[in-house]
């Protein structure tokens, strides 16, 4: 593939693992190619995550399609090898942490499972990335972006204790996109409907209370965690890897 064509996104706008399912099968290094990917894009490429994580989910059974969308994330690489992040040196000894959370209700048509991811940001600068599809089966979106908040909270609250160590946090912030998550989470009174997530609600109450976190509402446009949910167009995702610090090389 060194002298393959670039290609502007990993994968199509919308794209599933379901979209890749049925095809021949595929005998070949399947395995040993999403392993590549997958180092890569957990250390310096986190627009191929949610392409890879999509593809992965083949492996035990891979087709010649997923084969086909590897090759083309690899075309991608090809055409954005000139792609960086960038960490940016600050002179202010007051560190911030921001965290974007999302989810993808009932993306796979296959199981109708949800797609969480989220990053989180150090002083604008990405440090953590993730993208995995939820274990159980949600029943709204409200359902699948508390359950999207609460893993990511978790990895918050490690990496809070790790910047304490270095220095002073001056505020940490929760981005969401869900107005109905938003004040799920503000409202002591959990409806009927909601009544199975309590447990996940009273952690992310007490969590926020307890370390002074805020949960501030972010328009779907500027959601850089869109970036690990789904498979966006080129304009979108050219437009939130500006916001991931993602930039070209000089």
């Amino acid at each position: 593939m060194s002298d393959c064509k670039p290609c502007s996104t990993p994968l199509e706008p919308k794209c599933t693992s379901a979209d890749f399912a049925n095809s021949d099968l595929f005998e070949g290094p399947f395995r040993e190619l999403i392993g590549s990917l997958l180092y890569l894009a957990v250390t310096t490429r986190p627009d191929i995550l949610f392409s890879v994580n999509c593809l992965s989910q083949l492996q035990e059974k891979p087709t010649v399609a997923a084969w086909t969308g590897l090759k083309r994330i690899l075309r991608y690489l090809k055409g954005t090898k000139i792609f960086k992040l960038v960490y940016k040196k600050l002179h202010n000894p007051n560190f911030n942490i921001d965290l974007y959370a999302d989810a993808d209700w009932a993306s796979d048509t296959i199981d109708r499972k949800s797609v969480s991811g989220y990053v989180l940001m150090f002083c604008n600068c990405p440090i953590l990335w993730c993208c995995k599809k939820q274990n159980c089966i949600s029943l709204s979106s409200t359902e699948a972006e508390i359950i999207a908040l609460s893993k990511s909270l978790q990895d918050l609250l490690y990496y809070k204790n790790v910047v304490n160590e270095i220095s002073r946090i001056n505020s940490i912030s929760i981005y969401e996109d869900n107005q109905s998550a938003i004040k799920s989470v503000a409202n002591e009174n959990v409806c009927g409907r909601l009544k199975h997530l309590d447990v996940k609600l009273k952690f992310i109450r007490e969590t926020l209370i307890n370390h002074c976190i805020r949960v501030k509402y972010v328009c779907t446009e500027y959601q850089i965690a869109d970036l690990f949910t789904k498979s966006l167009s080129k304009c979108k995702l050219y437009k939130l890897l500006c916001f991931c610090s993602v930039w070209m090389r000089d």
